[in-house]
């Protein structure tokens, strides 16, 4: 029998391999989507894994400081798996010994061990916020009282004066106003910690 063969025409090949790269194009762009995309399932995965290690370190630092003196300002963690930084800012009513810091690093990097919740090389740091940086708490307010505050407001407005005194969550400062027959007048601010966007301890040499 007779085999008959149909030749392609060069235009239908065409279009073959035009729909091939189509494909190849739109699988293309999917897999670097898959990557790059906010929804991308190995980026969600190590955003799960670091926010459970932040409420972890939180917990802990918590747990370990075993002084009503002293408490917990903040967690951050920076960089990427394989090569992050932990960091654990304690502050104190009075002040925070490099004591109390060793023992709570000592004990997180022994936890954290245990519990293999860090992937690759990390370093953890513990220490007190110092005076340089930003108030965060209403407590850390109450232990710089008659000192002076440089303030930004939520509504960017600036101020700058004494700290007078501390009432549940607002604080009171005395600011310069304007001069009244030669003499500096001042006048009493009272703001809400949510009012306060920023607020330093101004230093003095």
């Amino acid at each position: 029998m007779k085999k008959e063969c149909y030749p392609i025409d060069k235009y239908d090949g065409w279009g073959i391999i035009f729909v091939l790269k189509l494909i190849f194009i739109t699988f293309a762009t999917i897999f670097v989507l898959s990557l790059r995309g906010p929804k991308s399932p190995f980026l969600m995965d190590q955003k799960l894994r670091k926010m459970d290690l932040y409420k972890e370190v939180t917990r802990l630092a918590e747990q370990y400081i075993d002084s009503s003196e002293i408490f917990l300002v903040e967690v951050n963690i920076k960089g990427k798996p394989g090569n992050q930084k932990i960091q654990v800012f304690i502050d104190g009513d009075q002040s925070v010994g490099v004591g109390e810091c060793s023992k709570i690093s000592r004990k997180l990097s022994d936890e954290l061990e245990e519990k293999d919740m860090v992937d690759g090389r990390y370093i953890i740091e513990v220490s007190s916020p110092g005076v340089d940086k930003p108030l965060k708490l209403i407590r850390q307010y109450r232990k710089h009282i008659g000192r002076e505050l440089e303030v930004v407001a939520a509504d960017n407005k600036k101020y700058q004066g004494e700290l007078l005194d501390v009432v549940d969550k607002e604080i009171e400062i005395s600011i310069k106003s304007a001069k009244i027959k030669k003499e500096l007048n001042r006048e009493t601010l009272k703001l809400s910690i949510e009012e306060i966007e920023n607020a330093k301890v101004v230093l003095r040499f």
